[in-house]
């Protein structure tokens, strides 16, 4: 039988897998939303604005929107299993204190820190939901643009 660390260990394996699968989630979805708004974009630039961009541009606006919507809730559940992960690896600190695990994090960061002080505080996961908003953005102008010309 297997003892506590290693019980621990792969369900904190478990949790981390989770928690990269929700980035690569998100990555596959930017990645068709980018996809599906840049192939859009081409046929307006080559047709040009008229009433019938609105078949285009709505759809663009509501990707966009549910592109930014999921990329939150990706947030959400990596957050969800990283922080189980979190829990997990504390419990197998207490297990081994002589590891002294958790002495690296603070040592890691403190130098992490003065190099990166700007974009340290930028969240990523606000860059991507921005991509998407900017992207409905993209299909809301488009679309008022098409209904006034």
């Amino acid at each position: 039988m297997a003892d506590d660390s290693d019980v621990l260990l792969e369900i904190w394996r478990d949790q981390r897998q989770a928690a990269v699968q929700s980035e690569n989630q998100r990555a596959t979805l930017s990645n068709i939303v980018i996809l599906v708004v840049a192939a859009g974009l081409g046929l307006i630039s080559q047709r040009g604005i008229h009433m019938s961009t609105l078949v285009i541009s709505v759809p663009m606006t509501l990707l966009g929107l549910y592109g930014a919507l999921a990329c939150l809730k990706f947030r959400e559940r990596f957050e969800y299993h990283n922080t189980v992960a979190r829990q997990l690896r504390d419990q197998l600190t207490a297990l081994h204190p002589e590891l002294n695990v958790q002495a690296a994090w603070p040592l890691a960061f403190a130098r992490h820190l003065p190099r990166y002080p700007r974009l340290f505080r930028i969240r990523l996961y606000v860059l991507w939901a921005l991509l998407h908003a900017g992207v409905a953005l993209t299909g809301a102008v488009l679309s008022g643009c098409a209904l006034a010309v």
